[in-house]
C-alpha cells in the first residue's frame, strides 16, 4: 500500500475542514483511501480526490461494520471505479453537515441530493445503489 504524501494528507484535511466527514470531530484524523488499497491494492500514490478525512474510529468502522454505508455515502468507492480513475464521479456525503459534495481536486463543491443520486446512479447503476440503501 502506498501512503499519501504529507502534502496530499494536509490538502485533504484542509479541503474537508480539518474534521471527520462522518462524525465531524477534529480529533485523531486519518486519511481514508476511498478506493481499496489493501491486499494488492493500488501501487500509485493517491491523489487528494481519492482520499477523505475520517477520524480513527470512523475510518476503522468503514473497514468493518459500515462498509455498505461507506459506499452509499461515497466514503469508499469500488475498486473498479478507482482503477478507471473515476473517484471524482462519486460524490461524498458529509454526514455531520448533512450535505453532499462533488470532490474536484483540492475543493469540494456543494451539490443537491438529487444531483448526488444522479451521479451515484451514473457510476453504479440505480439497482446496485438502491440495494446499498436498503442494506444500510
Amino acid at each position: 500500500m502506498i501512503a499519501p504524501t504529507s502534502d496530499v494528507r494536509a490538502e485533504t484535511y484542509f479541503r474537508d475542514g480539518n474534521q471527520c466527514a462522518s462524525c465531524g470531530t477534529h480529533a485523531l484524523l486519518t486519511f481514508q483511501h476511498r478506493g481499496a488499497v489493501g491486499m494488492g491494492g493500488s501501487k500509485i500514490m493517491p491523489l487528494v480526490v481519492e482520499g477523505l478525512t475520517l477520524c480513527l474510529e470512523c475510518n476503522d468502522r468503514t473497514e468493518r461494520d459500515l462498509q455498505t454505508k461507506a459506499l452509499l455515502h461515497g466514503w469508499k468507492v469500488r475498486r473498479w471505479v478507482q482503477q478507471q480513475g473515476r473517484c471524482q464521479d462519486v460524490p461524498v456525503f458529509y454526514a455531520h453537515l448533512g450535505v453532499w459534495f462533488r470532490l474536484d481536486d483540492f475543493e469540494r463543491i456543494r451539490i443537491t441530493e438529487a444531483d448526488a443520486l444522479a451521479m451515484m446512479h451514473a457510476v453504479y447503476g440505480r439497482v446496485e445503489y438502491e440495494k446499498w440503501g436498503l442494506a444500510a
